[in-house]
């Protein structure tokens, strides 16, 4: 096997992946959707009425003092359990018993939460420590939530049992059970359109709920989360209760995007908002960064290595996060992620205090193991120091502990002839890299490589959107979907810029329209997304609404949490009068025409999709790339942070059975009958463009391009895959 390659990819990938898509509101990354398979972690709830969680609080459990004994005398206490955890737990559980209140200290009564970028700006929150969790920050839930929830959330403790009412639904933590349990999941997200709906109302500017096509949605289900199945227990204390910070970021704060706090031995940082600036941002020191600096020089980083009892911390609070909202757990065959990670061999080195392994490891499961678009990891720097590099022999190690499983060694090919990499053997050197990951090319090829293929032969000075005119087309190209609905003035007020457009689709689109009617000759338009990774869910919706015969859009998704199946419908006023009438869309005026490639990915895959469904255009080009989830928050105990697929799934019911729109796709007229044609298409060459939608026209269903330019091609896909080890 060859291992180079792989290794060298698991040791240094920093980045999250740019299909970030349809756009997740709160933290402003892009959301997503999840499994609906019910778990022993996560139990749907058959009652409707929160009120009969409540249990009585056994007579055992007393209320625990308001100060507690010296910072010093907590930490000695603790070391005295440490001993009883230094190897990773077999077995969850371990909160049947009462916490005696004696085992509970305050340890800063002053924590500060920066939910935003400024270091003036902050909320105070005590955290506590709870003998047997050394290191585990507790923090009170109402504390929590009301930060969380900017105090828009009301608290109520009745009969030992915290109650959290959102939107009008309630929430309750009921420390007798260890348990979470949400009356309306969807609700308890938003209100917006409908419950939980892909679109938040304060991202609606152009975009307004349709009143000629009602919204629907199917009931949703309550959801109970067992803590205990996680070593999470909940602790009544002062009238409130007191929970470890992850148990509540990774229930609570997860299910409405907003779980993107570290932290650091005292205070609370947006860690999310420092990778979305780095990603931004090329070659920035974060040590020149305040608040980088803040985050990573807190009391962690002098302890330099994490006890088990916080290593064990960081490992369930993955599973909790995972199990709640990952989307693709029924795909990848997952009932509970522990159970999984033990499955692959995977639980030991997730559960190291070692970061190199973690780092690896989580690497690993990110991007070999989930492998969507969707799924991303940074593992560069955490809370307790900077990450040494892993050497070759402890990641082959890793991987070959996961390929000794059954599962696990499914994920990988054994075929020690891929490393070969002569230009001249397609099936073992052309394809050899991307087949140790475990794709039959060309039936799937990984979104990564395609992207990296597309910005290598992407035209200089392409420019990332432009509008071309060939005979009787025009041909719109744009390589994300951007929006930025907190613009104020709107355009209502104060009228949009050229400054705009590199903020806003609805911009760039509007004057690509404005334009095109001064060319009386254009019958077709083509929207060119073959550089498209995604992007923003309200741009895809505003992109659809210039396709629609009167503004009118319809999205249809799935809530895996709630597994509640929507219909949403919005209207677009593209013409910016004001009025959401049949004057808006351009659909009828215009013959529309969507090319995708493999790299067209999540909104890139979804604005194809629902244009097919709803007969607005006809693709050509060849299938999208995929990515059918809204993308979910990824941030552990040391700050490893990254993006998962959620909990909210695109798709169509269909004879009463869920299909998503990851592969449902399909062109109208293949530009790529075979991988030899990859380099012959005219991915960015308008001319040719309009050549293929001329074709289409004359009947064509697909085209078969003479010349074989399997030399070229081989050439150029192995430099891109082996760019890595030549750079070495």
């Amino acid at each position: 096997m060859k291992f180079k390659r792989v290794i060298s990819c698991i040791l240094s990938i920093a980045m999250i992946s740019s299909a970030i898509a349809c756009s997740s509101p709160a933290a402003n990354s892009e959301s997503t959707t999840y499994s609906g398979a019910d778990t022993k972690s996560v139990s749907a709830s058959a009652e409707s009425s929160s009120e009969e969680t409540v249990a009585e609080e056994p007579s055992t459990k007393k209320d625990a003092p308001e100060e507690t004994n010296s910072e010093a005398d907590t930490k000695e206490e603790a070391k005295e359990e440490t001993a009883k955890s230094e190897a990773a737990p077999e077995e969850k559980g371990g909160t049947e018993e009462d916490v005696p209140s004696g085992d509970i200290s305050l340890l800063w009564e002053d924590s500060r939460v920066y939910t935003g970028t400024s270091l003036g700006q902050y909320y105070i929150m005590p955290t506590y420590s709870v003998k047997g969790f050394e290191d585990v920050p507790f923090v009170k839930a109402s504390d929590y939530v009301n930060i969380a929830f900017e105090k828009k959330a009301y608290l109520s403790f009745e009969d030992g049992v915290l109650y959290i009412t959102r939107n009008d639904t309630k929430a309750s933590i009921d420390p007798t059970s260890d348990t979470v349990y949400i009356e309306n999941p969807s609700r308890f997200r938003s209100d917006s359109l409908v419950d939980g709906a892909i679109l938040e109302v304060e991202e609606m500017n152009v975009v307004t709920t349709s009143l000629k096509n009602k919204s629907t949605q199917t009931a949703p289900e309550p959801i109970t989360i067992s803590l205990d199945d996680y070593n999470m227990p909940v602790i009544p204390f002062e009238d409130d209760v007191l929970m470890p910070f992850l148990a509540l970021q990774n229930t609570l704060g997860a299910i409405c995007w907003s779980n993107v706090l570290v932290y650091n031995g005292k205070d609370y940082y947006n860690v999310s908002a420092i990778s979305s600036y780095t990603m931004t941002h090329e070659n920035v020191d974060l040590e020149t960064l305040p608040y980088a600096n803040a985050l990573y020089t807190g009391p962690f980083s002098e302890k330099g290595t994490p006890t088990q009892d916080y290593a064990n911390y960081n490992y369930y609070s993955i599973c909790l996060l995972l199990d709640l909202y990952f989307g693709h757990k029924e795909e990848r065959n997952i009932t509970t992620f522990d159970e999984y990670f033990t499955r692959i061999n995977a639980k030991e080195s997730l559960c190291s205090t070692d970061f190199s392994s973690v780092a690896v490891a989580e690497t690993l499961v990110f991007f070999y193991l989930f492998d969507s678009g969707h799924d991303a990891f940074l593992g560069i720097k955490n809370v307790f120091g900077d990450v040494a590099e892993a050497d070759s022999s402890q990641a082959e190690e890793i991987i070959n502990n996961v390929k000794d499983s059954e599962e696990g060694n499914k994920l990988f090919d054994d075929d020690e002839d891929s490393g070969n990499e002569e230009p001249d053997a397609l099936g073992n050197a052309l394809m050899g890299a991307l087949i140790e990951k475990g794709f039959k090319i060309p039936e799937i090829a990984p979104t990564m490589a395609w992207s990296t293929y597309f910005s290598k032969t992407l035209p200089e000075n392409y420019g990332h959107e432009r509008l071309d005119y060939v005979d009787d087309t025009a041909v719109i190209y744009f390589d994300v979907f951007k929006d930025n609905p907190k613009r104020d003035p709107s355009f209502y007020l104060d009228p949009m810029t050229e400054d705009d457009i590199a903020e806003n689709n609805f911009v760039f689109f509007y004057n690509c329209f404005e334009d095109i009617k001064t060319h009386k000759d254009v019958k077709n338009v083509v929207i060119n997304l073959s550089n498209n990774g995604g992007g923003a869910a309200s741009a895809l919706i505003t992109i659809l609404g210039f396709l629609s015969k009167d503004g009118e859009v319809k999205i249809t998704n799935l809530d895996l949490v709630s597994k509640s199946y929507r219909e949403e419908c919005y209207h677009v006023d593209t013409n910016l009068d004001g009025i959401a009438d049949d004057n808006d869309g351009y659909g009828g005026q215009y013959d529309f025409f969507i090319m995708t490639s493999p790299s067209s990915y999540s909104c890139g895959n979804a604005l194809p999709y629902f244009a097919q469904q709803y007969d607005l255009a006809k693709i050509i080009g060849t299938r999208p790339g995929g990515g059918d989830c809204v993308v979910g928050n990824y941030v552990d105990a040391y700050g490893y942070n990254g993006s998962f697929s959620g909990m909210l799934k695109l798709g169509k019911m269909e004879n009463g059975q869920f299909i998503s729109n990851e592969t449902a796709t399909v062109p109208d007229l293949n530009m790529m009958t075979s991988l030899l044609d990859f380099n012959s298409v005219p991915w960015f060459d308008p001319e040719g463009i309009t050549d293929a939608v001329h074709q289409y026209k004359d009947g064509k269903t697909e085209i078969d391009y003479e010349d074989n330019k399997l030399d070229s091609l081989a050439n150029a896909l192995i430099s891109i895959l082996t760019s890595d080890e030549e750079e070495e």
